[in-house]
Protein backbone atom coordinates (compact mmCIF):
# COMPACT_ATOMS: atom_id res chain seq x y z
CA UNK A 1 0.00 0.00 0.00
CA UNK A 2 1.28 3.91 -0.23
CA UNK A 3 2.19 5.96 2.47
CA UNK A 4 -1.71 7.99 0.79
CA UNK A 5 -3.43 4.59 1.47
CA UNK A 6 -3.50 4.31 5.36
CA UNK A 7 -1.55 6.06 8.49
CA UNK A 8 1.94 6.33 8.20
CA UNK A 9 4.58 7.69 10.45
CA UNK A 10 6.49 10.80 9.39
CA UNK A 11 9.02 11.49 12.14
CA UNK A 12 6.84 13.34 15.15
CA UNK A 13 3.51 13.28 12.74
CA UNK A 14 0.95 10.20 12.02
CA UNK A 15 0.11 11.00 8.80
CA UNK A 16 -4.15 10.21 9.03
CA UNK A 17 -5.30 10.53 5.31
CA UNK A 18 -4.71 12.62 2.16
CA UNK A 19 -6.51 15.26 1.52
CA UNK A 20 -5.29 17.12 -1.95
CA UNK A 21 -2.81 16.16 -4.32
CA UNK A 22 -1.69 18.23 -6.67
CA UNK A 23 1.38 18.58 -9.51
CA UNK A 24 4.39 19.32 -7.03
CA UNK A 25 2.98 18.39 -3.26
CA UNK A 26 0.40 16.07 -1.11
CA UNK A 27 -1.60 17.40 1.82
CA UNK A 28 -2.54 15.35 4.74
CA UNK A 29 -4.15 15.48 7.56
CA UNK A 30 -2.13 14.10 10.94
CA UNK A 31 -1.58 14.28 14.41
CA UNK A 32 0.93 15.46 16.77
CA UNK A 33 1.06 12.80 19.30
CA UNK A 34 2.49 14.25 22.42
CA UNK A 35 3.04 12.73 26.23
CA UNK A 36 0.03 12.03 28.38
CA UNK A 37 -2.12 11.44 25.45
CA UNK A 38 -1.75 14.84 23.92
CA UNK A 39 -2.76 15.28 20.54
CA UNK A 40 -2.79 17.97 17.90
CA UNK A 41 -4.37 17.97 14.26
CA UNK A 42 -2.51 19.67 11.67
CA UNK A 43 -2.11 19.47 8.43
CA UNK A 44 1.05 18.56 6.75
CA UNK A 45 2.38 18.64 3.05
CA UNK A 46 4.42 16.99 1.43
CA UNK A 47 6.42 16.88 -1.82
CA UNK A 48 5.12 14.51 -4.61
CA UNK A 49 6.82 11.31 -4.02
CA UNK A 50 8.04 11.20 -7.88
CA UNK A 51 9.56 14.48 -7.09
CA UNK A 52 11.62 14.07 -3.81
CA UNK A 53 14.69 12.95 -5.30
CA UNK A 54 15.41 16.15 -7.31
CA UNK A 55 16.30 19.40 -5.91
CA UNK A 56 13.44 21.88 -7.19
CA UNK A 57 10.74 20.26 -4.91
CA UNK A 58 12.37 20.18 -1.59
CA UNK A 59 14.22 23.64 -2.51
CA UNK A 60 10.95 25.30 -3.08
CA UNK A 61 9.25 24.00 0.31
CA UNK A 62 11.90 24.49 2.01
CA UNK A 63 11.54 28.29 0.88
CA UNK A 64 7.99 28.80 1.25
CA UNK A 65 8.60 27.32 5.04
CA UNK A 66 10.45 30.32 6.00
CA UNK A 67 8.52 32.88 4.04
CA UNK A 68 5.65 31.77 6.10
CA UNK A 69 7.33 31.15 9.06
CA UNK A 70 7.33 34.91 9.12
CA UNK A 71 3.67 35.29 8.90
CA UNK A 72 1.28 35.52 11.45
CA UNK A 73 -2.23 36.95 10.98
CA UNK A 74 -5.88 35.19 11.80
CA UNK A 75 -6.01 35.33 8.21
CA UNK A 76 -3.46 33.52 7.25
CA UNK A 77 -2.59 29.68 7.78
CA UNK A 78 0.36 29.59 10.55
CA UNK A 79 3.17 27.48 9.32
CA UNK A 80 3.95 25.59 13.13
CA UNK A 81 7.59 23.71 11.53
CA UNK A 82 9.23 22.34 8.63
CA UNK A 83 9.65 18.62 9.38
CA UNK A 84 12.78 16.16 7.83
CA UNK A 85 12.10 12.50 7.62
CA UNK A 86 12.93 9.88 5.86
CA UNK A 87 14.93 11.71 3.51
CA UNK A 88 12.38 14.19 2.65
CA UNK A 89 11.03 17.74 3.91
CA UNK A 90 7.15 18.14 5.22
CA UNK A 91 5.65 22.02 6.14
CA UNK A 92 3.78 21.25 8.80
CA UNK A 93 0.60 24.12 9.09
CA UNK A 94 -1.98 24.58 11.04
CA UNK A 95 -5.66 22.72 9.89
CA UNK A 96 -8.18 24.73 8.99
CA UNK A 97 -11.02 22.37 9.76
CA UNK A 98 -13.79 22.78 7.31
CA UNK A 99 -13.26 23.64 3.42
CA UNK A 100 -11.77 25.77 0.73
CA UNK A 101 -13.82 28.21 -1.06
CA UNK A 102 -13.66 26.35 -4.37
CA UNK A 103 -15.26 23.16 -2.83
CA UNK A 104 -17.80 25.45 -1.53
CA UNK A 105 -18.67 27.11 -3.99
CA UNK A 106 -19.03 23.81 -6.08
CA UNK A 107 -21.44 22.06 -3.40
CA UNK A 108 -23.22 25.46 -3.60
CA UNK A 109 -24.05 25.22 -6.99
CA UNK A 110 -25.35 21.45 -7.07
CA UNK A 111 -27.55 22.52 -4.03
CA UNK A 112 -28.61 25.00 -6.55
CA UNK A 113 -27.68 27.86 -3.55
CA UNK A 114 -25.77 31.37 -4.69
CA UNK A 115 -23.37 32.65 -2.65
CA UNK A 116 -24.50 35.14 -0.60
CA UNK A 117 -23.94 38.44 -1.30
CA UNK A 118 -23.19 40.02 2.01
CA UNK A 119 -20.98 36.87 2.66
CA UNK A 120 -19.15 37.11 -0.49
CA UNK A 121 -17.95 40.54 1.17
CA UNK A 122 -17.20 39.69 4.04
CA UNK A 123 -15.01 37.17 2.52
CA UNK A 124 -13.38 38.87 0.34
CA UNK A 125 -12.83 41.40 2.75
CA UNK A 126 -10.86 39.16 4.85
CA UNK A 127 -8.29 37.96 2.03
CA UNK A 128 -7.76 41.38 1.60
CA UNK A 129 -6.66 41.86 4.99
CA UNK A 130 -4.61 39.07 4.79
CA UNK A 131 -2.73 40.66 1.68
CA UNK A 132 -2.32 44.41 2.92
CA UNK A 133 -0.33 42.13 6.07
CA UNK A 134 1.64 40.38 3.86
CA UNK A 135 2.67 42.90 1.52
CA UNK A 136 3.67 45.10 4.26
CA UNK A 137 5.60 42.41 5.32
CA UNK A 138 9.64 43.60 6.64
CA UNK A 139 12.52 41.82 7.60
CA UNK A 140 14.72 41.90 10.96
CA UNK A 141 15.80 44.93 9.64
CA UNK A 142 12.38 46.81 9.10
CA UNK A 143 13.07 46.96 5.32
CA UNK A 144 9.93 45.51 3.38
CA UNK A 145 10.09 42.09 1.57
CA UNK A 146 7.65 43.54 -0.93
CA UNK A 147 5.59 39.80 -0.83
CA UNK A 148 3.65 39.36 -3.72
CA UNK A 149 1.09 35.99 -3.21
CA UNK A 150 0.44 35.42 -6.92
CA UNK A 151 -1.94 32.52 -6.20
CA UNK A 152 -5.02 34.10 -4.85
CA UNK A 153 -7.54 32.01 -5.84
CA UNK A 154 -10.64 29.92 -4.32
CA UNK A 155 -8.20 26.43 -3.91
CA UNK A 156 -6.24 28.94 -1.47
CA UNK A 157 -8.58 30.58 0.95
CA UNK A 158 -9.50 28.10 3.35
CA UNK A 159 -13.47 28.77 5.23
CA UNK A 160 -13.89 27.02 8.37
CA UNK A 161 -16.56 26.10 10.43
CA UNK A 162 -15.96 28.26 12.96
CA UNK A 163 -16.63 31.01 10.31
CA UNK A 164 -12.94 32.29 9.64
CA UNK A 165 -11.50 33.07 6.23
CA UNK A 166 -8.37 32.28 6.07
CA UNK A 167 -5.87 32.69 2.92
CA UNK A 168 -3.16 29.47 2.11
CA UNK A 169 0.17 28.59 0.37
CA UNK A 170 2.73 30.98 -0.29
CA UNK A 171 4.55 28.26 -2.81
CA UNK A 172 5.03 30.89 -5.73
CA UNK A 173 5.06 33.65 -3.54
CA UNK A 174 7.30 36.70 -5.12
CA UNK A 175 9.93 39.23 -2.42
CA UNK A 176 12.84 41.66 -2.73
CA UNK A 177 14.85 38.27 -1.95
CA UNK A 178 13.36 35.65 -4.40
CA UNK A 179 12.17 38.76 -6.96
CA UNK A 180 12.06 36.39 -10.16
CA UNK A 181 12.40 32.86 -11.12
CA UNK A 182 15.42 31.61 -12.72
CA UNK A 183 15.93 30.30 -16.38
CA UNK A 184 13.38 32.40 -19.05
CA UNK A 185 10.20 34.80 -18.14
CA UNK A 186 7.67 32.46 -16.47
CA UNK A 187 3.71 32.70 -16.11
CA UNK A 188 3.38 31.51 -12.80
CA UNK A 189 -0.05 30.95 -10.91
CA UNK A 190 -3.90 29.87 -11.76
CA UNK A 191 -4.70 30.98 -15.33
CA UNK A 192 -8.37 32.05 -14.12
CA UNK A 193 -8.01 34.51 -11.59
CA UNK A 194 -4.42 36.13 -12.73
CA UNK A 195 -4.15 39.50 -13.34
CA UNK A 196 -3.03 41.03 -16.86
CA UNK A 197 0.65 41.67 -16.15
CA UNK A 198 1.11 38.40 -14.77
CA UNK A 199 -0.68 36.37 -17.34
CA UNK A 200 2.05 38.61 -19.75
CA UNK A 201 5.01 37.01 -17.62
CA UNK A 202 5.89 41.06 -16.91
CA UNK A 203 6.87 42.62 -13.51
CA UNK A 204 4.03 42.21 -10.71
CA UNK A 205 3.51 44.17 -7.68
CA UNK A 206 0.74 43.42 -4.77
CA UNK A 207 -1.99 44.99 -6.92
CA UNK A 208 -1.82 41.83 -8.49
CA UNK A 209 -2.73 40.22 -6.09
CA UNK A 210 -5.68 42.61 -5.76
CA UNK A 211 -6.80 41.58 -9.18
CA UNK A 212 -6.96 38.12 -8.27
CA UNK A 213 -8.61 39.23 -5.04
CA UNK A 214 -11.42 41.26 -7.52
CA UNK A 215 -11.82 37.96 -10.21
CA UNK A 216 -12.28 36.20 -6.70
CA UNK A 217 -14.98 38.54 -5.72
CA UNK A 218 -16.69 38.62 -8.78
CA UNK A 219 -16.80 34.53 -9.32
CA UNK A 220 -18.84 34.74 -5.88
CA UNK A 221 -21.26 37.87 -7.03
CA UNK A 222 -21.72 36.47 -10.56
CA UNK A 223 -22.08 32.71 -9.78
CA UNK A 224 -19.80 31.39 -12.57
CA UNK A 225 -15.91 31.87 -13.86
CA UNK A 226 -14.84 35.02 -15.12
CA UNK A 227 -13.55 33.62 -17.96
CA UNK A 228 -15.06 30.34 -20.11
CA UNK A 229 -12.35 29.76 -22.53
CA UNK A 230 -11.86 26.36 -22.99
CA UNK A 231 -8.02 26.21 -24.34
CA UNK A 232 -5.01 28.10 -23.22
CA UNK A 233 -4.25 30.37 -25.90
CA UNK A 234 -8.16 31.54 -25.56
CA UNK A 235 -8.08 32.10 -21.93
CA UNK A 236 -4.61 33.53 -21.95
CA UNK A 237 -5.67 36.16 -24.22
CA UNK A 238 -9.41 37.01 -22.22
CA UNK A 239 -7.21 37.50 -19.10
CA UNK A 240 -4.47 39.62 -20.69
CA UNK A 241 -7.79 41.92 -22.09
CA UNK A 242 -8.85 42.02 -18.92
CA UNK A 243 -12.64 43.04 -19.47
CA UNK A 244 -14.74 42.22 -16.32
CA UNK A 245 -18.81 42.68 -17.02
CA UNK A 246 -20.15 44.04 -13.88
CA UNK A 247 -21.63 41.67 -11.49
CA UNK A 248 -25.16 42.74 -11.66
CA UNK A 249 -25.33 42.07 -15.24
CA UNK A 250 -25.24 38.54 -14.18
CA UNK A 251 -26.94 38.00 -10.94
CA UNK A 252 -30.00 40.24 -9.82
CA UNK A 253 -29.73 42.15 -6.43
CA UNK A 254 -26.05 42.47 -6.69
CA UNK A 255 -25.46 46.21 -5.62
CA UNK A 256 -23.97 48.84 -7.68
CA UNK A 257 -21.78 49.89 -4.66
CA UNK A 258 -20.15 46.34 -5.23
CA UNK A 259 -20.29 46.79 -9.16
CA UNK A 260 -17.85 49.64 -8.76
CA UNK A 261 -15.79 47.73 -6.10
CA UNK A 262 -15.49 45.07 -8.49
CA UNK A 263 -14.71 46.91 -11.08
CA UNK A 264 -11.70 49.34 -9.74
CA UNK A 265 -10.28 45.87 -8.11
CA UNK A 266 -10.05 44.71 -11.55
CA UNK A 267 -9.12 47.81 -13.49
CA UNK A 268 -6.65 46.68 -16.37
CA UNK A 269 -3.98 49.12 -15.34
CA UNK A 270 -2.10 48.56 -12.24
CA UNK A 271 -2.59 52.51 -10.91
CA UNK A 272 -6.55 52.27 -11.49
CA UNK A 273 -6.66 49.85 -8.90
CA UNK A 274 -6.89 50.17 -5.32
CA UNK A 275 -3.13 51.68 -4.07
CA UNK A 276 -3.57 48.73 -1.29
CA UNK A 277 -5.36 45.75 -0.32
CA UNK A 278 -6.37 47.11 3.15
CA UNK A 279 -8.39 49.67 0.80
CA UNK A 280 -10.27 47.20 -1.02
CA UNK A 281 -10.65 45.61 2.37
CA UNK A 282 -12.01 49.05 3.98
CA UNK A 283 -14.20 49.63 1.43
CA UNK A 284 -16.14 46.46 1.64
CA UNK A 285 -16.03 46.78 5.19
CA UNK A 286 -17.78 50.42 4.76
CA UNK A 287 -20.70 48.53 2.79
CA UNK A 288 -21.01 46.08 4.94
CA UNK A 289 -22.02 48.81 7.83
CA UNK A 290 -24.53 50.07 5.51
CA UNK A 291 -26.16 47.05 5.42
CA UNK A 292 -28.81 45.29 8.02
CA UNK A 293 -26.71 43.36 10.76
CA UNK A 294 -24.90 41.23 9.19
CA UNK A 295 -23.43 38.55 11.41
CA UNK A 296 -20.96 37.76 8.78
CA UNK A 297 -18.74 35.21 10.99
CA UNK A 298 -21.57 32.84 12.28
CA UNK A 299 -23.66 33.41 9.43
CA UNK A 300 -20.48 31.72 7.12
CA UNK A 301 -20.21 29.06 10.15
CA UNK A 302 -23.60 28.14 9.78
CA UNK A 303 -23.45 27.77 5.82
CA UNK A 304 -20.45 25.31 5.97
CA UNK A 305 -22.38 23.57 9.00
CA UNK A 306 -24.67 23.29 6.13
CA UNK A 307 -22.42 21.52 3.84
CA UNK A 308 -21.08 19.50 6.17
CA UNK A 309 -24.54 17.66 6.67
CA UNK A 310 -24.72 17.02 3.22
CA UNK A 311 -21.07 16.00 2.31
CA UNK A 312 -21.78 13.13 5.41
CA UNK A 313 -24.78 11.98 3.49
CA UNK A 314 -22.90 10.95 0.49
CA UNK A 315 -20.44 8.31 0.46
CA UNK A 316 -16.70 9.26 1.21
CA UNK A 317 -14.45 9.07 -2.70
CA UNK A 318 -12.26 6.67 -2.88
CA UNK A 319 -9.20 7.25 -2.92
CA UNK A 320 -8.63 7.98 -6.64
CA UNK A 321 -10.96 10.65 -6.10
CA UNK A 322 -8.68 12.60 -3.70
CA UNK A 323 -9.19 16.36 -4.78
CA UNK A 324 -6.85 17.56 -6.88
CA UNK A 325 -7.19 21.27 -6.89
CA UNK A 326 -4.63 22.02 -3.66
CA UNK A 327 -1.03 23.48 -5.35
CA UNK A 328 -1.91 22.85 -9.18
CA UNK A 329 -0.49 25.65 -9.96
CA UNK A 330 0.90 26.17 -13.58
CA UNK A 331 4.36 27.24 -14.90
CA UNK A 332 4.95 28.07 -18.12
CA UNK A 333 7.54 30.44 -20.17
CA UNK A 334 5.64 32.96 -21.87
CA UNK A 335 7.22 35.22 -23.93
CA UNK A 336 6.29 38.71 -24.89
CA UNK A 337 3.03 38.28 -27.00
CA UNK A 338 3.22 34.39 -27.37
CA UNK A 339 1.27 31.66 -26.40
CA UNK A 340 2.72 28.97 -24.05
CA UNK A 341 1.79 25.49 -24.91
CA UNK A 342 -0.95 23.46 -22.99
CA UNK A 343 0.37 23.29 -19.04
CA UNK A 344 1.08 20.07 -17.50
CA UNK A 345 1.63 19.10 -14.17
CA UNK A 346 5.27 17.33 -14.75
CA UNK A 347 3.30 14.34 -13.74
CA UNK A 348 1.98 11.72 -16.30
CA UNK A 349 -1.23 10.73 -13.90
CA UNK A 350 -1.93 14.52 -12.67
CA UNK A 351 -2.15 16.34 -15.66
CA UNK A 352 -2.75 20.11 -15.09
CA UNK A 353 -6.01 21.10 -17.07
CA UNK A 354 -7.84 24.50 -17.38
CA UNK A 355 -9.70 23.91 -14.63
CA UNK A 356 -7.58 22.65 -13.05
CA UNK A 357 -9.55 19.10 -10.99
CA UNK A 358 -9.71 16.91 -14.13
CA UNK A 359 -7.70 14.23 -15.24
CA UNK A 360 -7.65 14.91 -18.79
CA UNK A 361 -7.32 11.92 -21.60
CA UNK A 362 -3.93 10.71 -22.03
CA UNK A 363 -1.98 11.03 -25.36
CA UNK A 364 -2.31 7.11 -25.78
CA UNK A 365 -5.36 6.88 -25.25
CA UNK A 366 -6.14 9.69 -27.92
CA UNK A 367 -3.89 7.67 -30.36
CA UNK A 368 -5.96 4.55 -29.83
CA UNK A 369 -9.52 5.90 -30.44
CA UNK A 370 -7.43 7.63 -33.89
CA UNK A 371 -6.44 3.77 -34.78
CA UNK A 372 -9.97 2.85 -34.44
CA UNK A 373 -11.33 5.69 -36.65
CA UNK A 374 -8.98 5.12 -39.45
CA UNK A 375 -9.17 1.11 -39.09
CA UNK A 376 -13.25 1.85 -39.57
CA UNK A 377 -12.89 4.12 -42.19
CA UNK A 378 -10.90 1.27 -44.01
CA UNK A 379 -13.38 -1.13 -43.54
CA UNK A 380 -15.98 1.21 -44.52
CA UNK A 381 -14.19 1.79 -47.90
CA UNK A 382 -13.48 -1.75 -48.85
CA UNK A 383 -17.03 -2.36 -48.54
CA UNK A 384 -18.58 -0.16 -50.26
CA UNK A 385 -16.21 -0.59 -53.33
CA UNK A 386 -17.04 -4.51 -52.81
CA UNK A 387 -20.69 -3.47 -53.42
CA UNK A 388 -20.35 -1.39 -56.20
CA UNK A 389 -16.85 -2.01 -57.89
CA UNK A 390 -17.95 -5.60 -59.07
Amino acid sequence: MTRADKPSAFGPYELVRRLAVGGMAEVYLARLRGEAGFEKPVAVKRIHPRLEGGEAGPDALVQEAKLSASLCHPNIVQTLDLSYAEGSYALVMEHVEGYDLHHVIGMLREAGRPFPIDLASHVAAEVCRALDYAHHLVDEQGEPVGLVHRDVSPENILLSFAGEVKLADFGIAKTTVRPSDPGTRMVRGKYFYMSPEQAQAGPVDHRSDIFSAGVVLWELLAGRRLHQAHDVASLLRDVRRAEVPLPSSLRAGVPRELDEIVARATARRRDERYPRAGAMADALTAYLRRRPAVHATRQLGEVLAGLRCRAAATPRPDEADVPRTRDHVVTQPAPEGAMPPKPTSGLEDTEQTLTGWRRPETSARRHRWMLVLAVGSLMVGILLWSLHGV
